[in-house]
């Protein structure tokens, strides 16, 4: 079953300590799962947390060792000037990221 993760910032709810703890205790939580989604999209404030975040690259990188493929929007990473700091994941574009969003049998959206 194709499940696809659409991230759109760094924080869930309100931008903050509150909203990043969020992020970052469901994201860690897939590890404990059997990790649901087969790919999760960066968009926005969200490809920070591949770049500039410890935290995230961290458990990013975990789980694309579980066989999760993750992509960061190759247009937000040059709008937050972090393209060459991309630590995990590959550079994606909208045209992959709307087939993968079209094509997936369930999409969640955070």
């Amino acid at each position: 079953m194709n499940k696809v993760l659409l991230l759109t910032n760094d924080a869930i709810g309100e931008k903050g300590e509150l909203g990043h703890k969020l992020v970052m205790s469901f994201l860690s939580t897939l590890l404990t799962t059997q990790t649901p989604f087969e790919e999760i999209y960066l968009l926005n404030r969200a490809v920070l947390l591949a770049t500039t975040n410890a935290e995230g690259i961290e458990v990013l990188k975990r789980l694309e060792e579980k066989g999760v493929k993750i992509y960061a929007c190759q247009t937000c990473l040059g709008y937050f000037n972090v393209l060459e700091k991309l630590k995990v994941g590959n550079v994606g574009n909208m045209q992959g990221t709307i087939h993968a969003l079209l094509n997936a049998q369930n999409v969640v959206s955070l």
